[in-house]
């Protein structure tokens, strides 16, 4: 076997079509030796086809033995087949088989770039093969710009770009006029006078005429193997330098051409991707737009409440928010309120008490909250007057019809630039008088009504009547901590109930319940919003699959010239992985965008980016586009060469 390149021995091809065999190669055996220029002949139908396939690696025996250079190939796995591929042969199909969306220089290039070739000497054998083949100066031209006579020739460079011994040219005139036809076998004997083993399979007897050797086959067997006498042996010229035997290329090496074939795919096919994309990119805007939003409007309210101070504490009769307990409706009094003020430890405090009305100014009437407090209630909760001043002390001893209005009530009641002070609005149909605007600190909350403050001594007499005490507000020393104030106040209170008939809310508390109602919102958000990018991942998958059908013959292509399944599939994992990666990088760009043209619609807050969900956001793309990307991917790397080839 050492004296023969290729040997094959009792070769059986089957093929099953339904319930019925057919058997195309029967019990085939041949020798060619190195440096053979030899023609497979016979009609369609024959068989040549598939003896040229499995010859190439492309395919392989149901029965028999084939030998490449001493290389078992009917025992070999897939990606062994691959690597005979790579560093053997090399094909001239009759279709050309090129790339349509890449130049003629990177379809050359295509076999090397699954070996260890260095890009250097890559691109230096890609310059001299085209110089060779009279294609240097249409290198960076598309098949579509070529002609079949020059798309051909670039099929030809592309065979020989790895160094490749055997030249397996399958109808190499089949597709081209005659004097393109006449070219191409010029470069043929070329190569045979390089040194080159050149196989022809062809059904014209005239281009098998001009083979050293002519093998004839007919309904799958040999029926004639001669010699053409007629021609002579070539003298060897212009051989091309060897290539050294660099094997398969590093695993990043491999990752790293990967991502630049799925660049160039992607490109070559904008707007598929762009389609596979759109999932991705709403769902990522989604998520990053609504944790977004939701950090936006925590940090506001944290803002608001941290204007308020952490030295207030509040108390409220009953057992809790969620528990209405008759019983202790009255569990405060104006007497707890005297007590508490009275302890060291309280700068202030105030009861409060509150009723809705009407107010009436100039015939426009609407709904208003009134509270009732104390003079040290705006000094305790931070409130900041725009206008005038609170009640004094003798306005609450003397039960005076004075009023303190928010923003909202002064806009309403008194629109314009209007003053205000000492004006007379009507509320329960008698007079008050305003002496103060002042603005509340702390998360605004949003009404159907407006709201303003009184005296509690006043709202009781003149409004309301015996009410009991919604809450007891008061504000400790800086000293004591929250949980300190609130252990002292509810044991002095206890000690005046004998029951604990209240609870008590701190300002920390309250940021706290905020947070967690804030941190709820924004997960449920983004919960809705991660089904999205589920939906995109699944999209994703619908694209890569169809993908996978359409470019089947790019696949095909990619196999015969010397990728493993590996390399196929480890290409469409990466697509799926940097579609998903750039749908998630513009998603996030996106957002981005939403959040600039948010705080033009409205300065109630604004959306604040962090970094962790703008990472975990295009993270978990990425982790989509490599789990849905899988499935196509293992499709992809299934097909076999033959089949995919067939596919154009």
């Amino acid at each position: 076997m050492s004296k023969s390149l290729i040997v094959l021995r009792n070769v059986f091809r089957v093929f099953s079509a339904g319930t019925q065999s057919i058997q195309v190669l029967k019990d085939v055996s041949l020798s060619i030796a190195p440096g053979e220029m030899v023609a497979i002949v016979g009609s369609s139908g024959s068989g040549k086809s598939t003896l040229m396939n499995i010859i190439g690696c492309l395919d392989k025996p149901s029965r028999g033995e084939v030998y490449i250079n001493d290389i078992p190939v009917h025992e070999a796995d897939s990606g062994e087949l691959a690597e005979l591929r790579s560093r053997w042969l090399g094909f001239i199909f009759q279709r050309y088989h090129l790339m349509p969306y890449l130049t003629a220089e990177e379809n050359i290039a295509i076999p090397a770039l699954y070996t260890a070739m260095p890009a250097a000497e890559r691109q230096q054998r890609v310059q001299l093969l085209a110089r060779k083949l009279g294609m240097d100066s249409r290198l960076n031209h598309k098949p579509a710009q070529l002609s079949g006579g020059q798309q051909q020739r670039v099929s030809v460079c592309r065979a020989l770009i790895n160094g490749a011994q055997i030249i397996l040219a399958d109808e190499p005139t089949g597709a081209l006029d005659s004097a393109s036809g006449r070219a191409l076998m010029g470069v043929l004997h070329q190569l045979h006078a390089d040194g080159h083993t050149v196989i022809i399979v062809t059904h014209d007897r005239e281009v098998a005429q001009q083979a050293q050797r002519i093998i004839e086959i007919s309904d799958g067997e040999i029926v004639a193997d001669s010699l053409n006498h007629s021609r002579t042996a070539e003298q060897e010229t212009h051989r091309l330098p060897s290539v050294q035997d660099n094997g398969r290329a590093s695993l990043w090496r491999g990752v790293h051409e990967s991502m630049r074939m799925a660049w160039r795919s992607l490109l070559g096919h904008r707007m598929r991707a762009f389609l596979s994309m759109l999932g991705i990119i709403i769902g990522i805007s989604s998520v990053v737009s609504s944790m977004a939003v939701g950090e936006g409007a925590r940090r506001a309210i944290m803002d608001e409440i941290g204007k308020l101070g952490n030295t207030t504490l509040e108390i409220r009769p009953g057992t809790g928010w969620g528990s209405k307990r008759p019983d202790m409706e009255r569990a405060l009094s104006l007497e707890d309120a005297a007590s508490l003020s009275k302890l060291p430890w309280v700068l202030g405090v105030s009861p409060i008490v509150s009723s809705m009305s009407t107010a009436v100014r100039k015939g426009y009437d609407s709904s208003m909250m009134l509270s009732g407090v104390s003079g040290d209630y705006f000094s305790l909760q931070g409130i900041r007057f725009v206008q005038g001043n609170g009640f004094t002390t003798r306005d609450v001893a003397d039960r005076e019809p004075v009023l303190v209005l928010d923003e909202i009530s002064k806009a309403t009641l008194f629109p314009g630039d209007e003053d205000p002070l000492g004006q007379i609005v009507q509320i329960a149909g008698a007079p008050w008088r305003v002496i103060g605007v002042a603005s509340k600190p702390g998360p605004k909350v949003v009404s159907g009504f407006m709201s303003a403050w009184i005296p509690y001594t006043s709202l009781l007499q003149r409004i309301s009547g015996d009410k009991p005490l919604e809450a007891i507000t008061l504000r400790f020393q800086d000293a004591l901590t929250p949980g300190e104030a609130t252990r002292r106040a509810e044991s002095h209170l206890i000690r005046e109930h004998g029951r604990k008939d209240f609870f008590t809310q701190t300002d920390e508390q309250l940021a706290t319940a905020l947070q967690k109602t804030s941190d709820s919102m924004s997960l449920l958000i983004t919960a809705i919003a991660a089904i999205s990018l589920l939906v995109g991942g699944v999209g994703v998958m619908n694209i890569m699959l169809v993908s996978v059908t359409e470019r089947t013959h790019e696949i095909g292509i990619r196999l015969s010239v010397g990728a493993r399944p590996v390399d196929i599939m480890n290409q469409f994992l990466i697509e799926a992985v940097m579609i998903c990666a750039l749908g998630g990088l513009t998603g996030v760009v996106g957002s981005w965008l939403a959040g600039s043209i948010f705080s033009l619609v409205t300065d109630e807050f604004s959306m604040v980016f962090t970094w962790l969900p703008v990472v975990i956001a295009c993270g978990f793309s990425a982790l989509i586009g490599l789990t849905f990307g899988y499935f196509p991917a293992r499709r992809a790397a299934r097909l076999n060469p033959t089949e995919a080839l067939a596919r154009e």
